[in-house]
């Protein structure tokens, strides 16, 4: 099982590894689109929309946030909640919220005299069993890396069931991967039912960081939205200059992804 183990490891530390996927751009494209970045889980402080309208890409304009829309979910149980505008575009539930893994989450948002509507289930998500961190000199490494702190994690993949992971990172408070660049996301098709004890994870920290590592789960879809999601680097991401021909699971028009995630979270502090 060790070396089995060990195999698998080094294909998912690949699998980690962003990649970027050519996305063609609209340059010819006059009329802004709803972008749409929004995210519900399992967990009450995790859950928001974030609404601007997508910039035409060829007349180099910043986005503009939407700070007047209706945003409300609904379950397949029929409990609904709206959300508010709480500054710069980004809505959050009025009052407690709170994901439920297995149920499915219908988001409609009004705006500009328009109605959209997304559909996603939330899947539930492997236990993150730990966090490590490791110094590396940057002189000796095998593997050519940088000088600095390097984290690993462990978790223990469902058996017999596909499933869509993302990694996320926060440090000191602040989310690390703020590029699209920096995305982390896995599918367990080469490991499937392991326990994988040493993820390796290929960004550096420092000594004294604060960090939160969460591990969420994904639909297919939302894993085919970031894997594209990737190949925006350098465009400035969803809210950057109009992404075209990006996956998306929001009618009417828009862009972006509405995603329900059950998170796993480990802390740990670098010193």
């Amino acid at each position: 099982m060790k070396n089995i183990t060990a195999i698998l490891l080094s294909l998912l530390t690949l699998a980690l590894t962003s990649c970027e996927t050519p996305v063609e751009l609209d340059l010819e494209q006059s009329e802004p689109r709803l972008a749409v970045e929004a995210t519900i889980t399992d967990q009450p402080t995790l859950n928001q929309v974030k609404l601007h309208l997508s910039a035409p890409y060829a007349k180099n304009l910043e986005p503009q946030a939407v700070t007047d829309a209706q945003v409300d979910l609904v379950d397949n149980t029929g409990t609904s909640t709206s959300f508010t505008h709480e500054g710069h575009g980004v809505y959050k539930p009025v009052g407690k919220f709170t994901g439920v893994v297995g149920h499915t989450y219908t988001l409609t948002i009004r705006a500009n005299g328009k109605t959209y509507t997304a559909t996603s289930t939330l899947h539930p998500v492997a236990l993150l069993d730990k966090v490590t961190y490791k110094y590396v000199d940057g002189r000796n490494d095998n593997r050519g890396r940088k000088e600095g702190y390097y984290i690993s994690t462990a978790f223990r993949d469902s058996a017999g069931v596909k499933n869509y992971y993302k990694l996320n990172i926060a440090v000191n408070g602040q989310l690390k991967q703020n590029e699209t660049r920096d995305i982390i996301i896995t599918e367990d098709k080469l490991y499937d039912g392991s326990y994988l004890d040493d993820i390796q994870v290929p960004v550096t920290f420092a000594k004294n960081d604060a960090l939160e590592v969460s591990l969420l789960s994904l639909t297919k879809e939302a894993y085919e939205f970031y894997n594209a999601l990737q190949g925006l680097s350098g465009q400035g991401g969803l809210f950057g200059r109009n992404p075209a021909n990006l996956p998306t699971n929001i009618s009417n028009g828009a862009v972006g992804f509405f995603s329900a995630s059950a998170v796993s979270t480990r802390s740990i502090i670098i010193e």
